[in-house]
């Protein structure tokens, strides 16, 4: 079976932990949680790495900040010959509750994703997990901050969501149903 790497986007360090913007690293360690599977440093990647070795998967979490993230997942497809990558990330144009997966395309002005387009390419799988907006905040000012007392119940049942989504991908590799069984969609709301 051809190697698999699922790399979910976020900052390292604590002060990052559950920011909006660290979504993908949240689902990550999720993830591993239920595959019973742990992450280790890699200095030659600079990312934490876990390998899933009955289905030749690994999860990675760059630690090169969100801006660089593609110095970490291009080398790594690179050094273990992978051709297929799924990157988890969160979106500002999907409301909280919306769960939605893409191949190629623009990056949407996400950092994260240009630095892996720039080094990597842009055909690869996407997982995008909507955090909404709020027009009073900055952008960079709402990625950054944790979600609201309001919002955890959401997230929570988002990130179950996702880990289900993950594993099916994972024993299926079957992007197509994977897209019509997990795609979770929204009314948008004003904020």
């Amino acid at each position: 079976m051809a190697p698999l790497l699922i790399a979910g986007l976020g900052n390292p360090g604590a002060k990052y932990e559950h920011t909006r913007h660290n979504i993908g690293f949240e689902i990550l360690d999720f993830l591993a949680l239920d595959l019973q599977i742990h992450f280790d440093f890699f200095s030659k990647f600079n990312a934490q790495i876990a390998k899933y070795s009955s289905k030749d998967v690994f999860l990675l979490k760059p630690q090169t900040f969100m801006n660089l993230s593609g110095e970490a997942i291009a080398p790594m497809m690179k050094f273990y010959k992978i051709d297929t990558l799924l990157v988890i990330h969160d979106d500002l144009d999907l409301q909280l509750g919306c769960i939605r997966f893409k191949k190629g395309g623009s990056s949407g002005g996400h950092n994260g994703l240009k630095s892996i387009d720039s080094l990597y390419g842009n055909d690869y799988y996407r997982l995008r997990f909507g955090i909404g907006r709020n027009a009073k905040i900055p952008v960079i000012d709402y990625v950054l901050q944790n979600f609201s007392p309001q919002e955890y119940e959401n997230k929570t049942l988002m990130l179950e969501h996702s880990k289900q989504a993950l594993k099916f991908f994972i024993q299926n590799k079957d992007f197509t149903s994977l897209q019509e069984r997990f795609t979770k969609n929204i009314k948008n709301k004003a904020l």
